[in-house]
């Protein structure tokens, strides 16, 4: 596969690459890859030509910790003082983590009919983000847990099928048969999502019951979200009792006092959510940092095997919390623009702060620098790739960073564990130019893995 991904221009020929990118392009549009950009137009979704090559170790080592994340997060979410205590700095000084933490508060002291809880994302699904990391060998290091709104799950299964098309194409032109394409695993991404909603509707144990979609009003990503839809039709024919959020996680989705109500109606509810709020701010970047304090993970996981691997997969992550120590990695920070990342409690791709910018923003705002946390920056290893985006019309090889997502599938019922479980991964790729990698955010494209 080094012939394809690590080559120069010259030696792979640019009316090759244009041939594939065309091929390409044509099996976005036969297979539904698209989505809708700001005008409404329809465009094929962002994609690298080639698998990247990926350790067949890590990536196993990758799905094996899934289900490690997924007990943390879920037990973690149950602590009511341990999550209060988290996120008191943030929650002063972020106003959407603070309406969000109002309406779990309120939950809990209301209590929700609600008796059973669907994680259908690493993520509640509680998705874990991972890159290579090239000090003292490649190991794998938690970028951060995502626990709303797995964009790109269906076009993660798609993207390898159509690798493996490619790399067919790419064997005929050579007349080689190396079958290569074996070396692109399926995603049954797709698949895992639609059965853990699926089951989520069994539990509830209603007929008569319908799954609700909360999706944002003017969703570019629409298709996507489809493919889901349509896989649990196909399999179950029925309505379902689970409210599943593909909206929600922007303070854009909560323009008015209605949606923040309207979110609350829900929380207390007897539907099962995926996920609940508790869940959602399980993936706050500042609870992430507070994960990776001593003692934490021992407080939540089982055994000490569960807590040396997730601990393995934590880079340097430092609070900013009012005193000396926040003011101690403050200073650190400043220090080390280009080796550190600061990151707000949002998701979506696009928000994180790099270089001098994080100079500037906490020198001009030091009052809220609550708001954020620290994380030193991975050192990944860095590949070579052709992005495909629409408005590209002359591609060509850049040096590439893929980040992998492995997703997760937890479903309990009280203190009771019904499914725990790793659902199939996506990858996003970003050029190594770029800063964090959110797809519709045009910093990244999808991808598949290659493990030769």
């Amino acid at each position: 596969m080094a012939y394809l991904t690590q080559k120069s221009d010259h030696e792979f020929p640019q009316e090759d690459i244009q041939y594939l990118a065309k091929e390409a392009r044509d099996y976005c549009f036969s297979r539904e890859m698209v989505y809708k950009d700001s005008n409404g137009k329809e465009q094929h979704i962002p994609f690298t030509l080639y698998p990247s090559p990926f350790p067949k170790r890590l990536f196993s080592t990758a799905r094996e910790v899934q289900t490690f994340f997924n007990i943390l997060v879920h037990k973690a979410s149950q602590d009511y003082q341990f999550t209060k205590n988290a996120l008191s700095s943030t929650i002063s000084a972020d106003q959407f983590t603070a309406k969000l933490f109002q309406i779990y508060e309120k939950v809990w002291e209301q209590g929700a009919a609600q008796v059973s809880k669907l994680n259908n994302e690493c993520h509640s699904r509680t998705k874990t983000d991972a890159m290579d990391e090239n000090n003292n060998g490649l190991c794998i290091k938690q970028v951060e847990i995502n626990t709303i709104a797995l964009g790109g799950i269906a076009f993660s299964c798609l993207i390898p099928e159509m690798h493996r098309y490619l790399l067919e194409l790419i064997e005929q032109k050579s007349k080689s048969l190396n079958r290569q394409k074996l070396h692109v695993p399926l995603n049954p991404a797709l698949d895992e999502a639609a059965d853990g909603l699926i089951k989520a509707w069994e539990l509830y144990g209603s007929e008569r019951a319908v799954i609700m979609f909360v999706i944002q009003p003017d969703e570019i990503n629409v298709y996507d979200q489809k493919h889901l839809e349509y896989r649990v039709h196909e399999r179950n024919g029925m309505e379902i009792a689970v409210a599943y959020f593909r909206a929600g996680y922007t303070p854009k989705d909560y323009p008015t006092e209605n949606e923040w109500s309207a979110r609350l109606t829900i929380e207390l509810s007897r539907c099962i959510k995926c996920p609940t709020v508790a869940h959602q701010l399980m993936g706050t970047k500042k609870m992430q940092q507070v994960m990776s304090n001593p003692g934490v993970l021992e407080r939540f996981l089982p055994d000490k095997e569960s807590v040396d691997r997730v601990r393995k997969t934590f880079t340097g992550l430092y609070s900013l919390d009012p005193g000396p120590v926040g003011d101690h990695n403050m200073e650190y920070c400043l220090q080390r623009t280009d080796r550190c990342v600061l990151k707000p409690q949002r998701e979506g791709g696009g928000n994180n702060i790099y270089g001098e910018d994080i100079r500037h923003t906490l020198l001009n705002d030091s009052k809220n620098r609550t708001q954020y946390i620290v994380m030193d920056l991975i050192q990944p290893e860095m590949n070579r790739n052709v992005i495909v985006r629409e408005e590209y019309t002359n591609v060509h090889t850049v040096d590439v960073i893929p980040e992998l997502g492995i997703v997760g599938i937890f479903l309990s019922r009280g203190d009771e564990v019904l499914v725990n479980k790793e659902g199939g991964y996506l990858i996003r790729t970003k050029a190594a130019t770029q800063g964090d990698g959110g797809v519709y955010a045009g910093r990244a494209a999808f991808d598949s893995p290659y493990m030769g």
